[in-house]
């Protein structure tokens, strides 16, 4: 079963709301030079025509972020697995301990996409059939349970802040 995650932004929206703040500021610029014969410096201009743009910039950024992050995610040893004590040996061969990562044979890891749908959202899915039971859980045919390795909490968490430090550096 695929599993999925979308963000959607606003930055649209956004940029353009501080884009007609910048003309504006630039027209009350132009206005006092001609009035008072203030010098409006071309570097100042410079700076500020770098935020037009600068919210879907963020989301594009935050977005290469978050791709980067699902991955570290699943390939860091941090899950737990049914309470195990000792040694299990993966599908793949390998003699695992825990905490372990969520990487067996690679194809849950590989088998994500990332799609823009449009400049304002952006959607992840994970198409291997495990997907969904790797990561919200799942009974066995035996009657056991498989734990929730949730590998997109973390980033989900974190990504409001990882948006506001890109903002902050003006994107």
């Amino acid at each position: 079963m695929t599993y999925q995650v979308r963000f959607e932004s606003n930055a649209f929206e956004a940029d353009s709301l501080i884009g007609k703040a910048l003309d504006k500021l630039m027209a009350l610029a132009q206005q006092a030079q001609r009035v008072a014969g203030a010098r409006v410096r071309a570097d100042d201009v410079d700076k500020l025509m770098t935020l037009r743009g600068v919210s879907q910039r963020s989301f594009e950024r935050a977005m290469d972020w978050a791709d980067a992050d699902f991955d570290l995610q699943m390939t860091t040893s941090q899950w737990k697995w049914k309470g195990a004590e000792g040694e299990t040996r993966r599908k793949n061969g390998q003699v695992v301990t825990e905490p372990r990562d969520i990487v067996d044979t690679g194809a849950l890891l590989q088998s994500k996409e990332r799609k823009a749908i449009s400049s304002s959202i952006t959607e992840f899915a994970w198409n291997d059939p495990v997907a969904g039971a790797v990561h919200d859980g799942a009974r066995t045919k035996g009657g056991g349970v498989n734990p929730a390795r949730p590998w997109t909490d973390p980033t989900l968490q974190d990504i409001d802040q990882v948006i506001q430090t890109i903002f902050d550096r003006r994107g």
